[in-house]
């Protein structure tokens, strides 16, 4: 079984969970997005830091 399909059947189940359920309620969905969003940030930190250091050696 492939990890898509197992994703694909994990979000039809979250439809049958009780609205007390911390993954039904819409903070939880709202957390996931910022904590990815910090990690973009974080790698594009990381990329400037990189960047400018390699400036500056050379």
């Amino acid at each position: 079984m492939c990890i898509f399909a197992s994703v694909s059947l994990s979000s039809r189940h979250n439809q049958n969970i009780p609205v007390w359920h911390r993954k039904a309620q819409k903070a939880y969905r709202v957390n996931r997005v910022i904590i990815i969003l910090q990690m973009v940030a974080a790698l594009v930190m990381c990329g400037v830091i990189l960047y400018g250091m390699a400036r500056v050696l050379n």
